[in-house]
Parts: structure tokens; C-alpha cells; sequence
């Protein structure tokens, strides 16, 4: 419709670009979520990461294949674990290392203020069910055979084996960074390993088609920078 010297839109014009505009901002922001990066994080070291924006996480697989499997079909862009992996086609770059550590409540009848080889022995432990190149947790950090435990509680979550142990006489193993984190808060006392174990070796694991991808690539430097932070 011509107004004046230029050209308006006609009602119908502006009606139709009306109902286009809404479908469009929806389109927008369901493009602007696909920038998250979806990220499988280690339930150990979530505590660190939680606040980065734009990232969405979810806990890791128990199953070691399918955390991979889920890399290789893009349903995760991004692994932090302390997986290893020799596949030519992910990238494996170590980006964060700390002890582990065992827990008590402060009012254990029988632990005290240090804990020995043989109180640790002596006791019943609450264990991860997750396992790493298919061993548990403790195994999978020694490089000698270890003295089976007396497990009485398998859990998949670590909050839940800490919660668990404040309120029983049960022994809880944790990272020291998520240890001293909730040990205040849950009444728990925090002990070195009474055995010789390495340390936890964090990595981010991604597949090589996002190496070079901006955001990707922007996304693990904040964490690598908040890894920093915190390492000791």
C-alpha cells in the first residue's frame, strides 16, 4: 500500500509478520540453548564447575563404554572424569589432580583425631559402584593389589555415601576438594588414605571434530581456568 512517498505495509502484511515473529524468537532461543555444551562431569569435582554459563551437566555413566559411546554419537560434547583413552579420534588433556581422602563422623566411637591401617581395615565402608577400566575406585588408584574392604553400603552417588556417613559408623571415601567442601557441614573428619594410592587424575575427553570449534575450545578454557584456581 503506498503512503505518501514511500510504501507501508498493509494490515495483512503486519498481521503475518506478527504471527512469523514469535516462532522466530522461539527458533532463536532453542538456538541459543544448542550452544550449551553438554558435559558428563565427574559428581567429585561438579562442586567446582556448577556456576560456568553455558554449559549443562550431567553425572558421568557408571558404564565406562557408554560414557564413550555417548561422546562418539554427540549426545555430550564434552567428558570430565578420570577416564583415560588412547581412541585417535577423542582429545585427552589432564586438567586437574588432587588426594583422595577417607571420612568419619567426629563422633565415631572407635576413629578418632588419625586413622591407622588397621582401624580402616577394621571397619565396615560404604563404596561407589562406579568402576573405572573395570575395577572400583580404590583398585583403580593403586598400583598394587589392595586388601578387599568390608563393604556394607554400594551407592552410585558420592553426596549420598557423605551423607551416609555422617550419620552412621560407616567410612566414606571422597576427592579432598569435595571433602572439605561438605565435611563441615555433614559433622565428618577428614583422614589421609591409611594406603599408599595415587592421586586422582582429572582430564576433559572430547571428540577431535571440536578442537578447533570457537565455542568449545572457549568453554574448556574456563574450566581449565577454574581448575587452576583451585589446584594445589
Amino acid at each position: 500500500m503506498r503512503e505518501g512517498r514511500g510504501i507501508a505495509p498493509t494490515g495483512a502484511a503486519v498481521a503475518l509478520a506478527n504471527k512469523i515473529e514469535s516462532p522466530l524468537s522461539v527458533l532463536e532461543t532453542i538456538e541459543a540453548q544448542d550452544d550449551a555444551l553438554k558435559v558428563h562431569c565427574s559428581e567429585t569435582v561438579l562442586h567446582l564447575l556448577k556456576d560456568i554459563p553455558g554449559m549443562e551437566f550431567s553425572d558421568a555413566p557408571l558404564d565406562e563404554e557408554e560414557v564413550f559411546d555417548d561422546l562418539m554419537s554427540q549426545k555430550v560434547d564434552l567428558l570430565i572424569d578420570v577416564l583415560h583413552s588412547k581412541r585417535h579420534s577423542f582429545v585427552v588433556e589432564e586438567v586437574f589432580t588432587e588426594d583422595p581422602v577417607c571420612l568419619a563422623r567426629k563422633d565415631h566411637p572407635r576413629i578418632g583425631e588419625t586413622m591407622s591401617y588397621e582401624e580402616y581395615y577394621r571397619e565396615q565402608h560404604i563404596a561407589l559402584k562406579i568402576r573405572r577400566s573395570e575395577m572400583n575406585t580404590i583398585d583403580f588408584l593403586s598400583d598394587t593389589p589392595v586388601a578387599p574392604r568390608s563393604v556394607k553400603v554400594e551407592t552410585s552417588s558420592i553426596s549420598g555415601m557423605l551423607m551416609l556417613a555422617s550419620d552412621s559408623d560407616y567410612i566414606a571415601s571422597a576427592n579432598r576438594s569435595l571433602a572439605e567442601r561438605v565435611a563441615p557441614m555433614l559433622g565428618l573428619r577428614i583422614f589421609p588414605y591409611p594406603l599408599p594410592l595415587n592421586q586422582l587424575h582429572y582430564r576433559m575427553i572430547y571428540h577431535r571434530r571440536y578442537l578447533h570449534d570457537e565455542n568449545h575450545k572457549q568453554k574448556r578454557e574456563q574450566i581449565k581456568a577454574i581448575f587452576k584456581q583451585h589446584q594445589k
